[in-house]
């Protein structure tokens, strides 16, 4: 699987795989799951990745970072909101569903749960299927960016997009 996601990509095995791997079985599954995530959740892509880059940049996690800014790009995020996705919903390049999705996400990691205000928020911008797969989606980045960091997975030194400049300076760190 490494290899193939490293011709498809042309960056090579990606680090992540080469390392989870190892372990056969539990790969296949985990493999199986994020993928039901991203790229085939029913959230669209822009707002996947935006949701993944703030989960990424809350949790300090370098590879997620890098991995996801040139797969958010391609999806149509600007440099803006890629850069945007580190400082939050206060940044003033979103939308209000975007915004939404950002807040949900920095109260996921901070404290588990949901305010009312920005559950409502939430649901009336995805709706009941799409708000459970945001949860989990956020749940998901955070143990990865957890498993990445526990493990030293260390990014692939050819794929490192430009971080926001923030990101030059205090950057999450693997």
């Amino acid at each position: 699987m490494a290899a193939i996601t490293g011709r498809i990509t042309g960056t090579g095995p990606p680090n992540i795989f080469t390392t989870l791997g190892q372990h056969p079985r539990l790969f296949r599954a985990w493999l199986r799951y994020s993928a039901r995530l991203m790229p085939f959740g029913s959230l669209p892509r822009r707002d996947t990745e935006l949701v993944i880059l703030r989960v990424a940049w809350q949790c300090g996690s370098a590879y997620e970072w890098n991995q996801h800014v040139a797969l958010a790009l391609r999806v149509g995020l600007t440099q803006a909101e890629v850069a945007g996705a580190a400082e939050g919903p206060a940044a003033g390049v979103f939308t209000a569903r975007q915004r939404s999705l950002l807040a949900a996400s920095d109260e996921l990691l901070a404290g588990r749960v949901l305010s009312d205000a920005t559950w409502s928020a939430v649901q009336a911008a995805l709706g009941d299927r799409q708000a459970i797969e945001l949860c989990l989606l956020v749940g998901h980045y955070q143990g990865l960016a957890s498993a990445v960091g526990g493990l030293g997975i260390q990014v692939e030194e050819r794929s490192m997009p430009a971080p926001p400049s923030r990101a030059q300076v205090s950057g999450p760190t693997p």
